[in-house]
């Protein structure tokens, strides 16, 4: 039993260790999508007649149904979601 304790003691430091470094993950995920997001974003919104070419045409492109409410669902989606990701990365 005196061997068990100081195990649990160290054990229970290194958990209390371990608090401290439980935001790096989310943190390491928000630098790296935040870019990503925001730059897909705002080249479908800046490209936008160029992407629903892309969405609509079945040759070259994606062929999907609605084109443009897709297009506008997908930049609209990355853009504002790269702006969020960044403005919670504090809370």
């Amino acid at each position: 039993m005196k061997r068990i304790m100081p195990l649990t003691a160290l054990y229970q430091k290194l958990l209390n260790l371990s608090r401290y470094l439980e935001g790096l993950a989310p943190l390491a995920l928000r630098i790296y999508l935040a870019p990503v997001l925001l730059q897909a974003g705002y080249n479908k919104l800046s490209h936008f007649e160029d992407t629903v070419a892309w969405f609509a045409n079945p040759d070259w492109g994606l062929g999907l149904p609605m084109p443009a409410l897709m297009a506008t669902l997908a930049a609209g989606t990355e853009f504002f979601w790269g702006h969020l990701i960044t403005a919670w990365a504090g809370d």
